[in-house]
C-alpha cells in the first residue's frame, strides 16, 4: 500500500509540474507584455518592471524562469487581475466555495438516486430494468446546456416553482463567514434563518439536478454492471443456499463489493463533470469559479484566466488521485495491479 501511495504522489507531482509548464509557456506566448501577463499589472512602472523581472527571473534562462513561476504559483501568488486589479487568489477564494457547494449537493443527489436505481436495475430483469437502462442512456446523451435551459424554462419560468437563476434572494442579508451559503445561514442567529435556508435550497435544486444528471447515469450503469457480476459469484450462491434473505444479500454482501469499481469510474469522469459544472454555472448565473473563468476569458484577463485554470486543473488532479486511493482501499486487488 505504501508503494501504491508513493506512486500516486509521484504522479501528482509530475502532473502538476507538466501543467505549470504548459501554463508558463502559454503565458509567455500570449499577446501583450509578458510582465503584465505574469503579474497582472497593466501599466507597470520602471520599479515594478524591475521587481517582476527579478521575481520571475525573466533576465535568466527559461528553466530558471519556469522554476520561479512554479515557486510563486504553488505558494499562492497568482498575480493581480487585469480587469479589476484585485489579487487573483482573493477572487478564487470568493468564487470557489459556491462551486464546491454546488458540486457537493449535486454529487449527493447523484449518489442518493443512482445507487438505489442501479440496484433496482440489476435486481429486475423485465420491463422495469429496460426502462431504467433506457433512461440512463438518455440522461448520458442529453447535452447539459439543453437540459439546463429546458428545466429553467419549465420549472423556473412557465410553472414558477423554483428560482431560475442566482444563489439566494438578495433580500436576505446572509453573513459571509465561510463562503458556503447553507452553512452561513445555519450559523446565523437571524430570525429569518429558516426562510433564507428554504430560499437557498430552492435556488440549488435546478442547477444541482442538471449537474447531477451525468454522474447519476454513470452510477446507475456502474452499479448495475457490478451488481450483476457479483450476484453470479459463488459466495452469493452459497449464501442463497444457506437461506440468507435476498435483501441482506444485496445490501450487505453484493453492494459493498460492487461499490469498488465506482470510484475509479467516477475518477475518469471528473474532467467531464468539471466542464459540465462550468456550463451549469453560466446557465443559472451561479456565482462560481467556472463562470468567473469564462468571464475572464471574455474580458481578456489572462492573469485571472491562468489562475482559474490552474486551480480547476489542480482540483481535478487531486480529486482523481484521491478517488483512486479510495478505490484501492475498498478493492485490494487494484493495489496489486500497480505492480504488474
Amino acid at each position: 500500500m505504501y508503494t501504491y501511495l508513493l506512486r500516486r504522489l509521484n504522479l501528482l507531482v509530475l502532473t502538476t509540474l507538466v501543467l505549470l509548464g504548459l501554463l508558463y509557456a502559454a503565458t509567455l506566448a500570449m499577446p501583450g507584455d509578458p510582465i503584465s501577463n505574469l503579474s497582472g499589472i497593466q501599466e507597470p512602472t520602471l520599479a515594478e518592471e524591475a521587481e517582476v523581472i527579478h521575481r520571475y527571473r525573466l533576465d535568466q534562462s527559461t528553466l530558471s524562469g519556469y522554476l520561479a513561476y512554479v515557486q510563486h504559483r504553488l505558494a499562492g501568488d497568482l498575480g493581480y487581475s487585469l480587469s479589476t486589479g484585485e489579487p487573483v487568489m482573493e477572487q478564487v477564494r470568493t468564487y470557489l466555495p459556491a462551486s464546491l457547494e454546488l458540486a457537493a449537493v449535486a454529487m449527493m443527489m447523484a449518489l442518493l438516486v443512482g445507487i438505489p436505481f442501479g440496484i433496482l436495475a440489476a435486481s429486475r430483469r423485465g420491463l422495469l430494468a429496460k426502462i431504467l437502462w433506457a433512461l440512463t442512456l438518455l440522461g448520458f446523451s442529453l447535452p447539459v446546456f439543453w437540459l439546463g435551459l429546458l428545466l429553467m424554462l419549465t420549472f423556473g419560468i412557465e410553472l414558477d416553482w423554483l428560482p431560475p437563476s442566482g444563489r439566494f434572494n438578495l433580500l436576505y442579508d446572509v453573513p459571509d463567514r465561510s463562503g458556503f451559503v447553507l452553512l452561513d445561514i445555519m450559523m446565523s442567529d437571524a430570525p429569518w434563518r429558516w426562510a433564507a435556508l428554504r430560499d437557498a435550497v430552492n435556488h440549488l435544486i435546478l442547477p444541482a439536478a442538471v449537474l447531477a444528471t451525468l454522474p447519476t447515469t454513470i452510477i446507475v450503469r456502474t452499479i448495475r454492471i457490478a451488481m450483476l457480476a457479483e450476484m453470479d459469484k459463488n459466495y452469493i450462491r452459497a449464501l442463497t443456499a444457506r437461506g440468507v434473505h435476498r435483501a441482506r444479500l444485496v445490501l450487505f454482501h453484493a453492494l459493498p463489493n460492487a461499490m469498488a469499481p465506482l470510484f475509479r469510474t467516477l475518477s475518469l469522469q471528473i474532467g467531464s463533470l468539471a466542464s459540465s459544472a462550468i456550463i451549469v454555472e453560466v446557465i443559472f448565473s451561479w456565482p462560481g469559479l467556472g463562470g468567473w473563468v469564462l468571464s475572464a476569458l471574455h474580458q481578456g484577463d489572462f492573469t485571472a484566466l491562468q489562475g482559474g485554470i490552474l486551480v480547476i486543473s489542480l482540483f481535478i488532479i487531486v480529486l482523481g488521485i484521491v478517488m483512486e486511493i479510495l478505490q484501492a482501499l475498498l478493492n485490494p486487488i487494484s493495489r496489486k495491479e500497480i505492480h504488474g
